[in-house]
């Protein structure tokens, strides 16, 4: 008879205890994510989506007119320009946005970290 190996007498699922533990550990988390965001004064995520979705959908279709035609490209800035008016007076649970978090915010989303770069 072969012997069998230690770790396949274990669950393949983690107990019930560690799991909840794990689910309150990530709610608690996300809470004191979401908690700093506010109190940074920054768009929550799914405003920030909205706002850009928003605004390249208006982007795209703005010039169609009657014929109903999209462009087939947009000016990124003009994106930018309307995802930042519609976040304008905007509040995230309570407080005020900041424009300066709204910037950082958009750049962060739309261009994302970039690594750093050797210097010579």
């Amino acid at each position: 008879m072969i012997p069998t190996p230690p770790f396949a007498m274990a669950s393949a699922t983690p107990a019930p205890s560690s799991r909840a533990a794990r689910r309150d550990a990530d709610r608690a988390r996300k809470r004191a994510a979401r908690q700093a965001l506010r109190e940074a004064g920054a768009p929550d995520p799914r405003q920030l989506d909205g706002a850009i979705v928003d605004a390249l959908r208006d982007a795209i279709l703005a010039p169609s007119g009657q014929g109903g035609a999209m462009l087939r490209y947009v000016e990124v800035k003009a994106v930018i320009k309307g995802a930042r008016e519609r976040l304008r007076g905007r509040a995230n649970g309570g407080v005020a946005l900041r424009q300066a978090a709204i910037y950082e915010a958009l750049g962060e989303r739309l261009v994302g970290s970039r690594p750093a770069t050797p210097q010579d």
